[in-house]
């Protein structure tokens, strides 16, 4: 073999013989691995700035809107109140009578069920008002359309125009459609607290001494109709006091 073909395999040999891989510098590793943990870190740096901006946000607006709960000063309407309820002078308790009165017959009075109105309205904004209920097996309170009907008999249902929780036959209930809703209550409230938001159709029952939620109604359409506080007393012993 001559020289010339012991050329040509040498080249060949080193041509095919594998390369030694390139080391990869540590100190680009390590500025890389820098450079990912720092976008790590201000991309959660960011999200916690965002939630916390966020709930500044929330915080400041329910802020605002216990600053704009204001507090009612409802006293019962007369000429609205079922003939067999008798009102205190002051218009701040009713208890249910033995006998009708001789009362007017009026078109604001209810004719058949023991219902009874506050006097004030409420179009607009967030009130709230506290009902003693110690007293009394069967009751309800809550907010009534304006519109509610006056005479005939009917239920306390939304559909009605009658947002309220009430007792009835030992047990507690939220008035819901088409069936009244039992309330799981850790303990019997002995004052009620009534809140109504109006511009977001919300009205809720809370136990005014312990705060404990009772029930709330949600996603109700006002229509900016005249909300009324509303009453109901069933039994003898019902007597309702509010403040």
């Amino acid at each position: 073999m001559g020289p010339f073909v012991v050329f040509i395999f040498t080249r060949y040999e080193k041509r095919e013989s594998p390369e030694k891989p390139l080391a990869f510098p540590p100190e680009l590793r390590n500025r890389i691995l820098e450079s990912c943990d720092l976008n790590h870190l201000v991309e959660n740096t960011m999200k916690q700035w965002k939630d916390a901006v966020l709930y500044r946000k929330q915080l400041q607006k329910d802020v605002q809107s216990f600053r704009n709960l204001q507090r009612a000063n409802v006293t019962l309407d007369p000429d609205t109140a079922h003939p067999e309820l008798i009102l205190s002078k002051d218009g701040k308790s009713v208890r249910k009578g033995y006998k009708p009165q001789a009362l007017p017959d009026n078109p604001e009075r209810f004719s058949d069920w023991l219902y009874v109105l506050g006097r004030e309205g409420f179009t607009a904004g967030r009130h709230f008002w506290e009902v003693t209920v110690e007293s009394g097996e069967e009751w309800a309170l809550g907010v009534a359309r304006k519109s509610v009907e006056r005479k005939g008999c009917f239920s306390i249902f939304p559909k009605e125009g009658i947002w309220a929780v009430g007792k009835r036959g030992g047990e507690y209930w939220a008035c819901t459609s088409p069936h009244y809703s039992p309330l799981s209550l850790r303990e019997k409230p002995r004052r009620i607290q009534v809140t109504l938001d109006h511009e977001v159709g919300r009205v809720s029952f809370s136990d005014a001494d312990s705060g404990a939620e009772l029930y709330t109604f949600s996603g109700a359409s006002f229509s900016g109709e005249t909300l009324l506080p509303f009453f109901y007393l069933g039994g003898y012993e019902a007597h309702l006091i509010i403040s």
